[in-house]
């Protein structure tokens, strides 16, 4: 929790800079997103990805970033093409301010032997194709690229393959509608153990400070990345 408390009050500094930053960052990221929980309709939960890496189907932290931006302030070559959209944001979400000092953390303090193939810098996450099998940071792996939906695995470490104490998943989408003439960005996210045993209708066990980073952190993460897809 350290290194992600760290990189959440560093970036709302950013976010709002001077002396009252962190809470002109959090007025800001609140107003310019929205976070709405998931439920269990959601399609994120009927696909082959969600069924292998939580088997177990054990409670989870799980809600949707969404962001619409008008298309007329989307570059023009990205209008009409919901994979190159979906890559670009992607691209925004792990190369720019948000990511960078968790970046520059997760570098210094937890770079094992073995993840000599990882990416570490946000300049080579900018130009990344994330492809699945993509791994960076000792802490992200792409598990699934459809074109018009990544997802990476987070929570541990890609050394472990298996079920995890700490495990997640996030989705990450655009989706065009040309008739209301916008985009519409999801970042959605679920946190669980994968190596819990099975239990039924219990809730998470996230407790409410890694709740409330975790949501900070997501919507930071999503509107650092409208940047990188801005006309």
């Amino acid at each position: 929790m350290g290194i992600l408390r760290t990189a959440v009050l560093t970036g709302l500094w950013g976010v709002g800079g001077g002396v009252a930053s962190v809470g002109v960052g959090m007025a800001y990221l609140w107003k310019a997103t929205s976070v709405v929980p998931l439920t269990k309709d959601d399609q994120m939960f009927r696909t082959k990805t969600w069924a292998r890496y939580n088997p177990n189907e054990s409670p989870a932290l799980k809600d949707d970033v969404i962001k619409a931006v008008p298309l007329s302030k989307i570059r023009a070559e990205l209008r009409n093409d919901e994979a190159a959209l979906t890559l670009e944001f992607c691209r925004g979400v792990w190369s720019r301010w948000a990511f960078h000092g968790h970046s520059i953390l997760q570098e210094r303090y937890d770079k094992p032997p073995g993840t000599d193939d990882n990416l570490w810098r946000t300049s080579e996450l900018a130009i990344a194709k994330f492809n699945k099998g993509l791994r960076f940071s000792n802490h992200f792996e792409v598990v699934e690229n459809v074109g018009n939906e990544i997802v990476v695995r987070c929570g541990g470490s890609p050394l472990e393959p298996g079920p995890r104490k700490s495990d997640g998943l996030i989705f990450l989408s655009a989706k065009i509608d040309p008739e209301q003439q916008h985009a519409v960005f999801h970042f959605k996210s679920a946190l669980f153990s994968s190596s819990a045993p099975k239990v039924k209708d219990e809730p998470h066990p996230i407790p409410p400070l890694m709740v409330f980073l975790h949501e900070a952190y997501v919507r930071m993460l999503t509107q650092s990345a409208m940047k990188n897809v801005a006309a």
